[in-house]
């Protein structure tokens, strides 16, 4: 009987030793640094992965914790099942003929919409759906953020980041991330000139149009023009590239669907990545 209750006592200590320890297996699942950036959607709101990451444990536990593994689960399946992706805020502004739309954004991504007349003072309840968007691809490389390309490369994909193109509208890469020039932000890199290695302003700006067409590719979206590089790249794979030279070298397409497309285009921890979704 003594050997039970010295059995009990210590596996009580062990239990009470057990609970004192902080439970860090959601926090090291949660997505933090670079890779906890928020992602600014098509519609304007923001997809927070560490939100997502906290309140949908299961899709953590299968796909892990990065920011764009777990917005493409959000696109592809979270936003049927309603999965929620961000905190509740509100928006309020003035419409055109001076109204006041007070917009809450509920953290499923449904907006409760109240529109008040301003001069009556009646207002009227709106209930919106979230935006329809499907997944069509994803494309990443990788680049080195320790030399002055990758100034380039960053800039460049904030410039194509959440492009919407209308049915028949035209996509011109180099028009879309502006010239590439000291006063649009573009530094010294190495470019290829005459097939050699040269220094020259925007260098870098040619991974992200390859990131882009690869992704084009994938997405069975045609292209309109495409050249490749004089020499291999290292970053893509042979006959994925996208070389880029003004004025005389782009890369262009035509939105050919019967509904919106959306580029998307994230850099984080030495990786570019561009998405291409449906907005249907």
């Amino acid at each position: 009987m003594k050997k039970f209750w010295k059995r009990l006592a210590g596996v009580l200590t062990v239990l009470v030793i057990a609970a004192t320890i902080p439970v860090k297996g959601m926090a090291a699942a949660v997505p933090t640094g670079d890779e906890a950036k928020t992602i600014e959607m098509p519609d304007g709101t923001v997809f927070d992965p560490v939100y997502y990451a906290t309140y949908n444990p299961d899709v953590v536990g299968v796909l892990g914790c990065s920011r764009l593994a777990l917005y493409k689960h959000y696109i592809e399946h979270g936003r049927a099942e309603g999965r929620v992706y961000h905190e509740q805020f509100t928006k309020q502004y003035a419409a055109l003929d001076g109204s006041i739309i007070t917009d809450v954004i509920m953290p499923e991504g449904t907006v409760q919409r109240s529109i008040t007349d301003p001069v009556s003072g009646n207002t009227q309840q709106q209930v919106i759906a979230p935006q329809p968007l499907t997944f069509l691809s994803v494309v990443s490389t990788h680049y080195n953020t320790r030399i002055g390309r990758a100034t380039n490369v960053q800039l460049a994909s904030e410039r194509i980041h959440n492009t919407v193109l209308q049915p028949g509208e035209e996509f011109s890469y180099s028009r879309q991330i502006l010239p590439r020039t000291k006063a649009n932000g573009y530094v010294m890199a190495t470019v290829y000139q005459n097939r050699q290695h040269a220094q020259g302003i925007g260098g870098g700006i040619c991974q992200v149009s390859s990131t882009t067409y690869a992704a084009l590719l994938d997405a069975g979206i045609p292209v309109t023009e495409r050249h490749a590089h004089s020499l291999p790249v290292s970053y893509i794979a042979p006959g994925r590239d996208a070389t880029i030279a003004s004025p005389s070298l782009d890369l262009r397409f035509v939105n050919v669907y019967d509904y919106p497309l959306c580029i998307q285009s994230f850099y984080a921890n030495g990786n570019i990545t561009v998405m291409m979704l449906a907005m249907k």
